[in-house]
């Protein structure tokens, strides 16, 4: 052990490097403060943070509590980092009103309340006191350590008396440097160099010495790390103990130590009061955060040391010190002695002397100010006298603290009651930065309650001895929410403070009425600009001149510095006002400088009561249309300037110079158009200045892609405004549409039929290549034009009776000889094929050519044959053998032909329905997010009406091409009456049809798919035609035993058909007028699918109707030869439900990379994470990256040639991953084949193009979370 007085020359001594490292600083050139060399000084004087609570105690408490030390750190890695810009805004708000301290800064934003700067500066005061006591009492019982005090006297923290005790000694030599080095000027916002170099000097010191304790443990106690962690293991207690789980604690204690290291007076007055340019607070922002995780690299490995080798009952805020002396390291201990000495007399240095500023400003200087406002002494040497008193004060009362709790707390608890105390300080901080409402008279009830929290709660108990917050907080325990009573004391007393204070200062704040101070200063703090010069002082006669206001400041910041202030500045009455009571409140604070400003007026701080007033109301209703305006443009999602006659910026929003990629420095007041458009791109300027002449509107494309519309229209004043929309998403659409449109023509062009439409202005609207062909032309010079002047006049005249017939509703079929064409064809038949609007008007016609050259030239051959056929059968009966072969193979060609053109109809409906698909998807994700733009509802509904239209005429050449193969087996009638009954009671409620369905159990043998179509158009047509005249409109399902036969009927009492109209419903595009107003009507095309399906199925359709007396349609399929029990019964389809797709991970597999794009558009819509992906090697990649598997996977059937289709990739990447992963095949294959596949696979089929809420509504049924998946086993 070491003697006593040795151990006090060392500390002196280091004391005594700290003057001269101070002095240096103050003799160093300004240079050295500025560059990496002072943004170094500026994070190492951030380092004040950390305390002796830090250097001893974080200890402790690991050694206590496991790893929720390193709380206390991560709340100020948050402040600096993350809430970077409130602390650069705090910054530059301080330099811009000469704000000196925490409580100027408070007080200056309400107002420049002196009431709300005493009240902070009381409780900063009281609050800080446990804190530097803390230090005291740590510096006081390690030197009892290092000098060899017994176990006992350190355990019962018993103090020696004054004269012997270290903390004493210690105060006295901190308050002297503080005095020298801190409280030297009375212009406060100047910076202390000297003093905050001496603070850099301390965080390394105690940085070293840490880490040196820290190397010593790991490698003199123990081999390395991993031998004491094999150590630490052998011990199950000592194991279970530093690895304690952080439980509730963490988020108060995060936002505790947050809050503590933007409102501590220290952390305040070296964040801010010294800060220099905003280059220092950037490298702070990693330079900090790094210090902070050095430093507590060994304080486990420190605690686990000492709960190892130390005997039970040492007190763990001193292993670092004890550590050493156990095995004979003076050197090292004396050196831990000085870091932790370093470690406490930084805090108490910095914090003495912000509290002596406050101390001063705003609770002694304005009251000597009003007792001698007419003295002509000094003032400024009675500040500096007062401030210096301010420190020994604080010091006292300190050590009185320190004597009082000795013994009953850890150094960490005494810290988290400083923490809890400074806390109170932030809701009026941060929410003055941010909100204009809060106003004075909330933030004093909210601190006045808050620290009455915290005073009955946690200091009183500290002082008593009691635990603390029990039983202060008990009587609330049953009113807090979890977890907060699951805190510990001190927490649930930080959480109460708080609370009660945010709760008041917002409910009261609601309920005052600012004044115009409160406004102007409510203005300036949350816009982080400076207030306008003597916009609080209006001319008056009793003004002060220049030269008085010089002399009047140079009463408190000395004559130099006056006269430097005032050098070289022209200003008027009411600006030398402001700019003196300026430059006194870096001085003596706000509060008191207005007192002095007010003195100085003869007590008149404004212009006469008149005056006053009518100013006061002008400037609100000004700056309230001001805020009105800014305030409307900013929640506008368009981008808006004004240029004024000048073309001088007048009005903006921040979405004009975000649209236009402008730089936002330049949205400035009076800016020039050529500096706005000349950081832009291109001929913006010329562009926007074309608006000063006339309305313009133009389109730009941005270098992201992005489509800008740039609409600029004139004003009457000779300015002009420029409105700017993000269309991007509709000329995405347009885009979309337009390349399904060239899609299908690519197709259209592709078959061998002739193709038109022709309008009923007999005018052509759509042709394909070979009609074109025929007549020679390009497609522009005949879309549009009329038929009677692209061919010729007897062509017409032939055609002209099948083109009214067409146009009357009648479909024609004919053929003709074509003249001689680029298409090679002699002989056509023509098709037309009337085009029936909903109200039933014929809108147009569809017109088809089909070759039947061959097939004419055959039937010519055989007339020519059989003219002569009398004269010649015996001779010629071998050459009219052959004669017959080559019709029959002629014939057959043709219908091959026919035939060919139909199968190639049917295949083509994956690549039809694929860019159809496509369209749908980004349209449906437009419609999200441009709900209300009609042009995406016409687009939707164009869409939906193509691919219905498709389907059905897809449908109807599948059926002719034979490519659907009925799957005939018994099906439960019963099943297909469920499912009629579920899918249409809801439309027919809504109709108001009552639809009923008569139970049966009789059993049939059809394919369930294709009977359940039909019985499904009858039911929709029947509900569909219902008389709207009737109050009993009614629709019957049943069926008729009819020997070994079942006939299914659909009846209805609604208008009937005529006769004459019975045959023709059953064509293509044939839809019967009826009454009512509702528009929704069919293609045309059910009852012709209807017709098919039952020809292919041998299910004869019959229908029986009378006009006014209701229809009957039915179906007659064949009993099944089984049993009802041994029926397989077609369950109804499952019904999906949809909900939220936030975080889903969706996988979705296509080839066609517009449907992948489409997709992804859409999915991000509903909030899923999308891996869009044309192979299965890059969906295993994709999911690789994300390290979690999808949720779901979306996959398409038909992917590229030599991969897998869709439901073998789902099959191998199911194996790979290891789980069923949920999967949903989207195909426009609608095969039994398929189906039953996917049922086998349990996947999930939905036919393209797919409906976007059907597709939400099966994912979120069947979406699974999935965590991390096994490893592939490529």
């Amino acid at each position: 052990m070491l003697q006593g007085s040795a151990i006090l020359l060392l500390s002196l001594g280091y004391l005594g490097l700290l003057f001269a490292v101070a002095h240096l600083g103050d003799r160093l050139n300004a240079r050295w403060y500025t560059g990496r060399t002072g943004a170094t000084i500026y994070a190492l004087s951030l380092a004040i943070y950390c305390t002796s609570w830090t250097f001893y105690g974080s200890v402790g408490r690991a050694a206590l509590s496991g790893p929720d030390f390193i709380l206390i750190y991560v709340g100020p890695i948050l402040a600096i980092t993350a809430c970077y810009p409130t602390m650069a805004k705090m910054i530059r708000i301080a330099k811009r009103q000469n704000v000196i301290s925490i409580a100027d800064f408070i007080g200056s934003r309400y107002g420049k309340s002196r009431a709300v700067a005493v009240l902070v500066t009381l409780i900063a005061v009281i609050g800080v006191l446990p804190y530097i006591s803390l230090q005291m009492q740590a510096v006081s019982v390690t030197f009892e350590v290092l000098v060899g005090s017994d176990m006992a006297h350190l355990l019962n923290a018993t103090l020696p008396p004054p004269w012997r005790d270290t903390a004493m000694f210690v105060a006295g030599i901190m308050g002297l440097f503080t005095i020298l080095f801190g409280v030297r000027h009375v212009q406060a916002t100047e910076q202390h160099r000297g003093m905050m170099l001496a603070i850099a000097f301390e965080s390394l010191v105690k940085l070293a010495a840490f880490l040196a304790v820290g190397l010593f443990v790991i490698y003199g106690l123990f081999d390395s790390g991993s031998d004491l962690v094999a150590r630490v293991q052998e011990r199950p207690d000592l194991r279970e103990q530093l690895s304690k789980g952080l439980g509730t604690n963490w988020i108060a204690m995060t936002l505790l130590s947050g809050f503590a290291f933007l409102c501590l007076p220290r952390q305040f007055h070296v964040a801010v009061v010294e800060s220099g340019d905003a280059g220092q607070l950037k490298a702070a922002r990693w330079l900090f955060p790094t210090y902070l995780l050095v430093i507590n690299l060994f304080v486990v490995p420190i605690a686990a040391a000492g709960l190892l080798l130390t005997d039970k009952g040492t007190n763990p805020d001193f292993f670092v010190l004890t550590l050493p002396l156990m095995h004979d390291q003076l050197a090292l201990s004396v050196f831990a002695f000085i870091g932790g000495l370093s470690a406490a007399t930084s805090m108490v240095i910095v914090a003495c002397m912000a509290l002596s500023i406050m101390v001063s400003n705003e609770l002694v200087t304005p009251l000597l100010l009003r007792s001698r406002a007419g003295g002509s002494h000094d003032v400024g040497q009675i500040v500096l006298n007062v401030r210096r008193a301010a420190v020994v004060v604080t010091l006292v009362a300190a050590y009185i603290y320190h004597t009082w709790i000795a013994g009953y707390l850890p150094l960490a608890s005494m810290g988290m009651i400083s923490f809890c105390a400074v806390a109170n300080f932030a809701p009026p901080l941060l929410l003055g930065l941010y909100w204009k409402r809060a106003h004075r008279h909330g933030v004093i009830a909210g601190l006045i309650a808050g620290f009455g929290v915290w005073f009955y709660a946690l200091l009183l108990p500290s002082i008593q001895g009691a635990a603390i917050g029990q039983p202060m907080l008990a009587p609330l325990g049953p009113w807090l929410p979890a977890p907060i009573d699951r805190f510990d004391a001190i927490l649930q007393g930080f959480v109460a403070c708080v609370a009660i204070n945010t709760s008041l200062l917002v409910g009261i704040s609601l309920l005052s009425r600012p004044s115009m101070r409160d406004r102007e200063q409510a203005a300036i703090f949350v816009s982080g600009g400076e207030g306008l010069p003597g916009a609080a002082f209006a001319e008056a006669d009793q003004d002060p001149r220049i030269d008085e206001l010089r002399a009047l400041a140079a009463r408190f910041i000395g004559a130099e510095r006056a006269e430097r202030a005032f050098a070289g500045k022209r200003m008027t009455a009411a600006e030398a006002m402001a700019f003196t009571e300026h430059l006194l409140g870096g001085a003596i604070g706000a509060a008191s400088a207005r007192i002095v400003m007010a003195s100085a007026r003869g007590k008149n701080l404004l212009s006469p009561r008149a005056a006053r007033a009518m100013l006061g109301e002008a400037s609100e209703a000004i700056r309230h249309n001001l805020d009105l305006l800014r305030t409307t443009l900013d929640h506008i999602s368009q981008g808006i300037g004004v240029f004024d006659h000048e073309q001088r910026l007048a009005a903006w929003n921040d979405r004009f110079f975000d649209l236009l990629s402008l730089p936002v420095h330049l949205a400035e007041n009076g800016m020039p158009l050529t500096q706005v458009a000349g950081d832009g791109t291109g001929d913006l300027a010329v562009t926007l200045a074309s608006g000063a002449h006339g309305s313009r509107i133009y389109e730009r494309r941005r270098p992201d892609g992005g489509v800008i519309e740039i609409r600029v229209d004139p004003m009457p004043d000779g300015g002009f405004v420029a409105t700017c929309t993000d269309v991007s998403e509709r000329v995405r659409a347009a885009e979309a549409l337009r390349a399904s449109e060239r899609a299908i023509r690519v197709y259209t062009d592709n078959v061998p039929v002739l193709i038109a439409y022709v309008d009923r202005e007999e005018r052509y609207r759509f042709t394909n290549m070979p009609f074109r062909r025929s007549l020679n032309l390009p497609q522009q010079q005949i879309d549009g034009r009329p038929l009677d002047e692209m061919i010729s006049a007897d062509r017409y005249s032939r055609l002209k009776p099948h083109i009214d017939a067409a146009l009357a509703g009648q479909r024609q079929s004919f053929e003709i000889e074509f003249p001689t064409n680029d298409a090679k064809i002699e002989v056509a038949h023509g098709t037309y094929i009337p085009h029936i609007g909903h109200s039933g008007e014929v809108l147009g016609f569809f017109l088809l050519y089909q070759d039947v050259t061959e097939r004419r030239r055959a039937d010519a051959a055989l007339r020519a044959a059989y003219e002569g056929l009398e004269r010649r059968v015996a001779e010629r009966t071998a050459e009219l053998q052959l004669a017959v072969q080559e019709l029959e193979a002629s014939r057959a060609q043709a219908e091959a032909a026919n035939l060919g053109k139909t199968r190639f109809l049917a295949a083509a409906s994956h690549d039809l329905l694929q860019p159809l698909h496509a369209a749908r998807l980004f349209t449906a994700a437009l419609a999200e997010r441009e709900p209300d733009n009609p042009l995406v509802s016409k687009i939707d509904h164009g869409l939906g009406s193509v691919e219905v239209l498709l389907d059905a005429l897809l449908d109807i050449s599948k059926l002719d091409a034979g490519a659907v193969r009925p799957e005939i087996r018994p099906v439960a009638l019963s099943s297909l009456f469920d499912a009629i009954a579920t899918s249409f009671g809801p439309l027919a409620a809504r109709r108001g049809v009552t639809l009923k369905v008569v139970p049966t159990s009789a059993t049939i043998s059809t394919d369930p798919a294709l009977l359940r179509r039909v019985l499904q158009n009858f039911v929709a047509n029947a509900i569909r035609y219902a008389d709207p005249g009737r109050d009993d409109r009614r629709v019957v399902v049943g069926c008729r035993r009819d020997g070994g036969e079942i006939r299914i009927e659909v009846c209805d009492n609604g208008p009937g058909i005529a006769a004459d109209k019975q045959q023709v419903i059953f064509q293509e595009f044939a839809r019967l007028e009826r009454s009512g107003g509702d528009t929704e009507r069919g293609l045309g095309l059910g009852l012709a699918i209807v017709d098919r399906i039952g020809r292919m199925l041998n299910n004869p359709i019959r229908l029986d109707s009378r006009l006014g007396h209701g229809s009957v349609f039915s179906v007659t399929v064949p009993r099944a030869a089984v049993e009802p029990a041994q029926a397989v019964t077609d369950a109804p389809e499952p019904a999906f439900v949809a909900g939220s797709l936030a975080g889903s991970f969706v996988l979705c597999i296509e080839n066609e990379a517009g449907v992948r794009e489409a997709m992804i558009t859409l999915l991000e819509g509903w909030s899923c994470t999308v891996a869009a992906v044309d192979t299965i090697d890059a969906a295993r990649q994709a999911v690789a990256q994300a390290g979690r598997g999808p949720d779901i996977i979306l996959a398409d059937l038909h992917l590229d040639d030599g991969s897998p289709d869709g439901l073998e990739a789902i099959a191998l990447l199911r194996r790979d991953w290891g789980r069923r992963i949920p999967a949903i095949l989207i195909t426009a294959e609608r095969s039994q084949e398929m189906h039953q596949r996917a049922a086998e696979m349990g996947v999930d089929v939905l036919h393209k193009p797919v409906k976007p809420a059907a597709l939400r509504a099966l994912i979120s049924q069947r979406r699974r979370p999935t965590g991390p998946l096994a490893e592939t086993g490529d």
